[in-house]
């Protein structure tokens, strides 16, 4: 049994090392810090990559994208994380011992690309593009205008509400509900899960131009009118 604990201190179990302060032992303190910086570059792809934070993308009327990082570590800071190239924003940081949430507000018609894999991600009235995955945590997508939604949960739901009909809809949830609230229409919606219920408010046309699927491994796979 001490070797099995000794183990999961090595691969740094969040749980693990929160119990350590009661067994004595000491990985020193942990430190927050918070930035904040615009980017006034042309950007046309925002990309978000994390090991482990919370995620919130907001569009809104504005120029330029406004960047807020949570930054969760111990022993040194990590360094700063973003760069633009090609008409691409990233934000990514490298540290073995950090989180880092971000609150992202950016421009009408972004192309919005999120990996993270640890972590909830919040989306609001984005209009353009958008691909996000998480490992472990919920996708939550609200006041959607966005023509093509790609989203994906190891274990966690996703829900996302359109404000007008997209032309095509992934979701996909290993351990959690998928759905999507769609104006009423006709669509060619497929709908999978492996345990849980399947709703469908709005039309089903295969020939309809308008896609969508959702995928669950353990949830309730639903499209609802709005």
């Amino acid at each position: 049994m001490k070797s099995i604990a000794a183990a999961g201190l090595l691969a740094g179990s969040a749980l693990v090392l929160t119990a350590c302060g009661d067994l004595g032992l000491d990985f020193g303190p942990r430190s927050q810090a918070v930035e904040k910086y615009d980017v006034t570059d042309a950007v046309s792809t925002l990309r978000i990559q994390s090991g482990s934070g919370d995620v919130v993308v907001t569009e809104s009327a504005r120029t330029g994208i406004a960047v807020t990082e949570t930054l969760h570590y111990r022993g040194d800071k990590p360094a700063d994380g973003h760069e633009v190239g090609n008409g691409t924003l990233t934000l990514a940081y490298t540290c073995e011992d950090c989180s880092i949430d971000y609150d992202v507000q950016v421009p009408k018609g972004l192309n919005v690309k999120v990996d993270t894999g640890s972590g909830e991600i919040t989306l609001r009235a984005l209009s353009g593009p958008v691909d996000v995955s998480t490992g472990s945590g919920e996708v939550d997508a609200s006041d959607l205008l966005a023509k093509t939604f790609v989203a994906e949960s190891g274990s966690g739901s996703v829900e996302a509400r359109f404000g007008a009909a997209p032309d095509s809809v992934t979701i996909e949830s290993g351990s959690g509900d998928g759905i999507a609230w769609v104006p009423g229409g006709a669509y060619h919606a497929t709908l999978h899960t492996g345990s849980g219920e399947q709703t469908l408010e709005v039309t089903n046309d295969p020939a309809s131009p308008k896609k969508i699927v959702i995928q669950t491994g353990s949830g309730d796979s639903k499209v609802l009118k709005l």
